[in-house]
């Protein structure tokens, strides 16, 4: 799963602010989110890159024909126009930072 890294080391503090800090800095607007337990959020696409970092709950997530569980402090990178979904399977909401990659203008 080349798309999914990780945003948190087990045992380190979430700094929301310092993520918040770091995405902006990679060409990200972040914002939070949170999808509610039993959500499904299915093959949706975007013309710019998107990241979803979670700060807390679990899903099940597609990016193109790769599948996989996210977790607290997982890093899921969707590259512009992938098909991916998203269903929360965590009894608790999920909540994530996430961010659409800035246009460019040319």
């Amino acid at each position: 799963m080349q798309w999914m890294s990780r945003w948190l080391k087990p045992g380190e503090p979430a700094d929301i602010n310092a993520l918040k800090n770091q995405l902006q800095s990679e060409g990200f607007g972040a914002y939070q989110w949170k999808g509610t337990p039993g959500a499904a959020y299915l093959d949706y696409i975007h013309t710019q890159d998107e990241v979803v970092c979670v700060l807390s709950g679990r899903a099940d997530v597609s990016v193109e024909d790769d599948q996989g569980q996210i977790q607290t402090g997982d890093r899921v990178d969707v590259p512009a126009n992938t098909y991916h979904s998203i269903t929360v399977t965590s009894e608790e909401p999920l909540v994530v930072l996430t961010g659409m990659r800035y246009r460019s203008e040319t």
